[in-house]
């Protein structure tokens, strides 16, 4: 991974820009889209929208260059200090091609982005060393109708700056195999985060903590997902694995997670904690992506973020 590029810490009356960068959500979901626009108000951050978030083009908001184009004036513009994606969907890994890595070294941000849109955290981070955010969506989270009080706190908190957040201390997180081990965070919805292999823009894997979700798979397909990344060496190159709360992800064939990850994951060492809410739950961390953070199983806070990750 490039020198970590911090972004400067996300404050109340800081504006953040919203962008749409796969499923037109905000424009089949409505209701929502506004309740969380809404909700970010009420923390105190002015909200600006981008034209395509709000658009449909089949099942994506808009065509990639149009999406790109707004994303990257929300990169360009010294008034923006955040861009939060709106919400998820399949196919954000249409606007890899044309990320400008450069524009968004030279103008560091924050950025913000859950499920789909992590395979854009991820390939920047990797590209440039920013460090991005892998936190609550507009329309699945802000939009919620019974906004998680956690989850708007860690975020505010954690974009902020706030050090204290980085103590995860009360996380409810399982020992699945105990250790230790330190290193740069890699994270996100473990279908999202695989489009990124093999191509230029995959994570850096050497050290790193790998940190994944996902929501509505069978175990024996995420088998085959993580059998995938085992194949292409990236279960040799880390040094720890941070599962989070599977959600709707169901036994095959009365195996479960734990009991698939103890059989994949026997040949190696690293330590793997389970159960951490991020991604698909309503409650959920936000993380920051490239910072480091240590393992250490037998810590009353076995996870923690270590590392700066604003300025």
């Amino acid at each position: 991974m490039a020198q970590a590029i911090l972004p400067a810490a996300l404050k109340p009356g800081d504006r953040v820009g919203i962008v749409a960068s796969s499923a037109p959500e905000p424009f089949t979901d409505p209701a929502w889209f506004e309740r969380g626009l809404t909700a970010l108000k009420a923390q105190g951050y002015e909200v600006v929208v981008a034209d395509t978030a709000t658009q449909e083009f089949g099942y994506r908001a808009a065509p990639e260059q149009q999406i790109l184009s707004d994303f990257h004036g929300f990169v360009t513009d010294p008034t923006i200090k955040g861009i939060i994606f709106a919400g998820g969907g399949k196919n954000s890994n249409r606007l890899l091609g044309g990320l400008d890595t450069g524009l968004l070294a030279q103008h560091p941000k924050v950025i913000v982005g859950v499920s789909d849109p992590t395979v854009l955290l991820n390939a920047i981070t990797a590209a440039t060393g920013l460090i991005t955010f892998h936190g609550p969506s507009v329309v699945w989270d802000w939009g919620s109708e019974a906004l998680n009080e956690l989850t708007a706190r860690h975020f505010v908190q954690v974009a902020g700056g706030d050090v204290t957040a980085g103590l995860l201390e009360n996380a409810p997180l399982t020992v699945l195999r105990p250790g230790t081990a330190e290193g740069h965070l890699v994270a996100g919805c473990l279908s999202a985060v695989r489009n990124l292999l093999g191509t230029k823009h995959e994570p850096d894997w050497d050290g790193a903590v790998f940190a994944w979700e996902d929501v509505s798979k069978p175990i024996e397909l995420l088998d085959a997902t993580l059998t995938h990344f085992r194949d292409l060496g990236v279960l040799e190159r880390i040094s720890g694995m941070v599962v989070g709360e599977l959600v709707n992800c169901e036994d095959s064939r009365s195996w479960n997670a734990e009991a698939m990850l103890h059989d994949l994951c026997d040949g190696y060492s690293f330590p793997i904690l389970t159960g951490l809410p991020f991604g698909h739950t309503s409650t959920k961390y936000t993380l920051p992506i490239g910072a480091r953070v240590q393992l250490n199983t037998s810590s009353s806070a076995p996870l923690q973020i270590i590392g700066p990750w604003v300025s």
